[in-house]
């Protein structure tokens, strides 16, 4: 009989421990989410420095012309049949000056060479300082007025090598037209499948002129997105994926450049009409910064 009970006992905690372990909720294996590449950010966002580290700054904190290592004037009438002549190692045009940088548009009289009018400057970090994504910026007063057209923007490498515009690619960080106090231009240029330039052009409302002070112009650029920003708040933002792999240009290096233009004969441009009464004017860089991910 005791054997019987303890056979009993011995198939009944088999049964049970079967039964407790056939209850217990059976989990499939889940691998851990994979780390987001970048944030994607949306208008009216803060811009996060999180994970950033300056790379390459300019802050224009000695001396009396730019630093040659990183910049290079342009020189003549370059683009746009703008009305201003660039001038080189001008310092009536292009200057450090209590810690900046300042880029001065004027009439002359009597005319400068080539019978220029009228003069300013352009500096360009092209075939010296160049970068593929990351976070570029800079503080800057820009010059209001009909025909003031200062700019923040950049180019793609490939200009170089004989991807001429616009396949090379363009990035507006900054563009400002001056007849327009509180308007600024946001644009991302490429070469479109038939060879024409495709944009992706902003015009961003301020709300109050620009040019009453200083602000911080930036520009986001990863795999994904370019982000533009006013004072770290997002204003514009362009989505990358939907360019076509073949007419993508911004998957290379750019270089960054700085410029004031004065006016165009071309009405249609963005600077307008020049009025020579607001001369001389003056565009006024407190630095030029570039972060990339540590």
């Amino acid at each position: 009989m005791n054997r019987i009970l303890i056979l009993l006992f011995i198939l009944w905690c088999q049964f049970a421990g079967c039964s407790n372990s056939s209850d217990e909720p059976q989990y499939p294996e889940v691998n851990p989410p994979t780390p987001s590449e970048g944030k994607i950010y949306k208008v009216g966002d803060v811009l996060d420095y999180t994970g950033l580290e300056k790379v390459w700054g300019d802050d224009f904190a000695s001396g009396t012309m730019v630093d040659e290592t990183s910049w290079t004037y342009e020189q003549g009438y370059v683009r746009n049949k703008e009305n201003q002549y660039y001038t080189t190692h001008r310092t009536e045009n292009c200057r450090i000056e209590d810690g900046m940088l300042v880029i001065e548009g004027r009439k002359e009289d009597p005319l400068y060479q080539d019978k220029a009018q009228y003069t300013s400057a352009s500096i360009i970090t092209n075939k010296k300082k160049s970068w593929k994504y990351g976070r570029f910026e800079i503080r800057a007063k820009i010059p209001a007025g009909k025909g003031s057209w200062p700019a923040f923007w950049m180019k793609g490498d490939s200009q170089n090598t004989g991807s001429s515009w616009p396949n090379c690619g363009e990035i507006d960080v900054m563009e400002y037209a001056g007849k327009d106090s509180n308007i600024m231009i946001h644009n991302a240029i490429y070469g479109g499948s038939d060879g024409k330039a495709v944009h992706s052009t902003k015009k961003y409302s301020y709300g109050s002129s620009l040019a009453d002070d200083f602000h911080v112009y930036s520009l986001h650029w990863d795999e994904k997105q370019l982000v533009f920003a006013i004072d770290n708040k997002v204003t514009h933002t362009v989505d990358l994926t939907l360019i076509p792999s073949a007419q993508n240009p911004f998957n290379q290096k750019f270089s960054v450049l700085l410029n004031l233009a004065l006016g165009s004969d071309v009405a249609s441009t963005l600077g307008g009409p020049l009025d020579p009464s607001i001369l001389p004017i003056k565009y006024y860089v407190d630095y030029v910064h570039v972060y990339q991910k540590k």
